[in-house]
């Protein structure tokens, strides 16, 4: 065979090794395209904040609250939030059924105040049963939706019900596991009884130190004050009888305008109970330019 023909032949076999070999390839290729993308395609996730701060006892101080959730797309790739409620198996639900609420989406935790107005997107039910708040967000974005819940004249007194709202995040078809955040409603026992009044003393607009009647608690009994279900100052026992509120203690609660203070027993496990041992009015207010706060409306 002459030098020539010996190149013809490998130049042939060379090609039919190469177009016959051409499916493993393309397979090969394929394969391993796919285990890339199904690391590199993106996660899908999701994040909730804010429900640690919803749980309320209701009264008639307190017939509603006004509280934001954050919901947030944790993934890198972009997806949308949604949301279910429930309760915890064999958890009582007949006062969650029985709390109407309203929510919307807002610009920030600011936002999401006792006077805000209902905003466009609302969904409204119970917290036994309420419609999803969705969200569409870029990877790392969240959204904040203001809940506002408000008693039912014809909900159970002395009761308690356990919400817990879950969140996921999709994309197309599929869906990040879900987070759970949870909170308490509770109500009191039925009773016109008026709150004792707290004896309020003004500190030239620095700081008020409030005092409750005394009664027949033990002196060691732990006390603390709460604007709307958010503690304010520290705790105090009767040893002392007051607790000092200086405007930055109530800031996290309000920031302006006349406030209702209630002081309330604490249990063993420093939560409050719904016994109250007294409540009354300070106003916030701006003195020589600054935060200020006095007793009274």
């Amino acid at each position: 065979m002459t030098r020539r023909m010996r190149v013809a032949v490998a130049l042939v076999l060379s090609a039919l090794f190469v177009v016959g070999g051409s499916s493993a390839a393309w397979a090969l290729w394929t394969t391993s395209g796919t285990a890339t993308s199904s690391t590199t395609i993106g996660k899908l996730a999701a994040g909730i904040a804010g429900t640690d701060a919803m749980t309320v006892t209701f009264s008639d101080s307190v017939p509603s609250m006004t509280k934001p959730v954050t919901l947030t797309n944790a993934g890198n790739i972009a997806g949308t939030t949604s949301t279910t409620v429930s309760s915890p198996a064999g958890a009582s639900t007949a006062l969650a059924q029985a709390v109407d609420v309203v929510a919307w989406p807002v610009a920030s935790t600011d936002a999401c105040t006792d006077g805000a107005a209902v905003g466009t997107g609302s969904v409204t039910g119970t917290w036994a049963s309420l419609p999803s708040m969705t969200s569409s967000l870029a990877a790392g974005a969240s959204a904040v939706w203001c809940t506002r819940s408000t008693l039912q004249s014809t909900a159970p007194a002395s009761s308690t019900s356990n919400v817990v709202i879950s969140l996921t995040t999709s994309w197309g078809s599929w869906r990040s596991a879900a987070v759970t955040g949870g909170f308490y409603l509770n109500t009191g026992a039925a009773t016109s009884a008026a709150a004792p009044a707290l004896t309020c003393t003004d500190h030239s607009g620095n700081y008020v130190d409030v005092t409750w009647p005394s009664s027949s608690r033990p002196m060691d009994t732990w006390y603390a004050a709460y604007v709307r279900d958010t503690m304010v100052g520290s705790r105090a026992q009767m040893y002392s009888g007051f607790i000092t509120l200086a405007p930055n203690d109530l800031a996290p609660a309000a920031t302006t305008g006349t406030q209702t203070v209630v002081v309330k027993v604490l249990d063993s496990a420093g939560n409050p109970t719904t016994t109250v041992a007294g409540s009354g009015p300070v106003t916030l207010f701006t003195q020589n330019d600054g935060p200020a706060i006095r007793c009274g409306a």
